[in-house]
């Protein structure tokens, strides 16, 4: 047990009172309702609340959205029925996700074999429950990571969580048949694990390697994973924390090694095996892709054909609305809602980034949005496509927490009132949100 300020005077005052050997007496039900009452903190109530809220949100959304509706559904259903039943992966010969590494599947697909049995007319709707799952888990971590790393710091905290647990684009692909937010969930923990080891200095060889095989997890259902395990080892490598990152590297390649080296052989290409121009990056893409606003139709009518292959505009409308029109509800309003909140995370990561490279314990989730934009930029620009369908905020979900750490960071920098007054409009706009966020 470790012993802090509090716990010292506590023992101090209780010596005082009785001496150290007088018989310690039972609690009255009165004094045991108060100690009680005092270690459930108002933030840890109000927490309990928003992932409460979750819970009802997303649950409601993994019964009314259809399994069969979402991104690449048709290919996710039937990787994972091809998996659990045949034990195959899909090949390339028929569009299929072959080029995705199989363990969402393994795992969807065994909640497809409950499903068969206690909700046979629709199996694939406990893939879904199994999301639904998991972005309790996500919300519930990120709750730790941010009081890990900001424990005297109320504000950031719930506002980190709200944020996350009122983020349009975690409960629309929640609610879907799809591997991103399991991505996520890894991801996070990943986060915590690492922020837990620098912060105090923790550097035992089982937790470098339990956070290693979190991050060879995450690879193992989504490439996108790649980003964290990159800001996870910048970190360590800035804390010159050296044993400790070598198991970390050590233990993520034994996870992935076997997949890496079979997409290899089979396809040439360890992560990525589809067809692109062949010419340099920077070609690949006009200037409209990089620069374009998409003005008025991002406000007005945000969603597709609108600001084709326009990154700005089709992002912000994916993060907050529905640009490949899979979802329903008022994508126009969401377009203005979520201008403020977007503008406070950008602000409040670029203040984090800037107060933070002496700090190690921040850099994983400090790193990871950077890293994220940048891998979703290279990836954007790679693989150019006429219908602009690669520009999925969906493939930065796994940046989903540490945006909303740095959205709590900038509302907790506000002065006072201006504070509460951001509190406040935040709240109003995300009980405006509700109709769309309940599909």
């Amino acid at each position: 047990m470790r012993t802090t300020a509090a716990t010292t005077s506590w023992r101090w005052a209780h010596a005082d009172a009785s001496g150290w050997n007088a018989k310690r007496t039972g609690l009255s039900p009165w004094d045991a309702t108060a100690t009680s009452c005092a270690s459930l903190r108002p933030r840890n109530l109000a927490a309990a609340a928003l992932v409460a809220a979750l819970a009802l949100v997303a649950g409601w959304n993994a019964y009314s959205y259809p399994s069969g509706a979402g991104y690449d559904v048709r290919q996710h259903r039937e990787y994972a029925d091809l998996l659990i039943h045949h034990g195959e992966i899909p090949g390339p010969g028929s569009r299929s996700e072959y080029y995705t590494p199989p363990l969402f599947y393994a795992l969807a697909g065994a909640a497809t074999v409950v499903g068969e049995h206690v909700h046979a007319g629709d199996p694939h709707k406990l893939g879904q429950v199994l999301n639904w799952i998991v972005l309790l888990a996500a919300a519930i971590v990120l709750w730790l990571l941010v009081r890990e790393l900001f424990p005297e710091r109320p504000w950031l905290q719930l506002s980190a969580l709200a944020f996350f647990c009122s983020l349009p684009v975690v409960l629309r692909v929640g609610a879907m048949f799809h591997p991103e937010p399991l991505s996520m969930l890894l991801s996070a923990v990943a986060l915590l694990l690492a922020t837990r080891m620098l912060g105090r200095a923790d550097h035992r060889w089982q937790l470098a390697v339990a956070t290693g095989v979190v991050l060879g997890l995450g690879q193992l259902v989504r490439a996108f994973s790649l980003w964290t395990f990159a800001a996870v080892v910048l970190a360590f490598a800035v804390a010159r924390a050296w044993r400790p990152l070598v198991l970390v590297v050590a233990a993520t390649a034994v996870i992935t090694a076997p997949w890496y080296i079979r997409q290899s052989i089979r396809y040439g290409d360890p992560v990525f095996d589809r067809p692109t121009k062949h010419e340099a990056i920077w070609d690949r893409r006009p200037a409209r892709f990089y620069v374009g606003l998409g003005l008025p139709e991002v406000f007005s009518a945000p969603i597709r054909p609108h600001f084709v292959n326009e990154a700005v505009p089709t992002t912000y409308s994916e993060i907050w609305g529905d640009y490949f029109g899979v979802w329903r509800g008022s994508r126009e309003r969401q377009a203005f809602l979520g201008l403020l909140p977007t503008l406070l995370a950008v602000a409040g990561w670029l203040f984090l980034l800037a107060r933070s490279w002496r700090i190690p314990a921040r850099l994983p989730a400090v790193l990871l949005p950077g890293l994220g934009l940048l891998g979703y930029l290279y990836f954007t620009v790679s693989y150019p496509t006429p219908d602009g369908d690669v520009l999925k905020a969906s493939y930065m979900l796994t940046t989903a927490p540490t945006w909303a750490l740095a959205f709590g960071y900038a509302v907790d920098r506000l002065p006072g009132r201006w504070r509460i007054a951001a509190a406040a409009v935040l709240a109003a706009s995300a009980l405006a949100s509700l109709p769309f966020l309940l599909y």
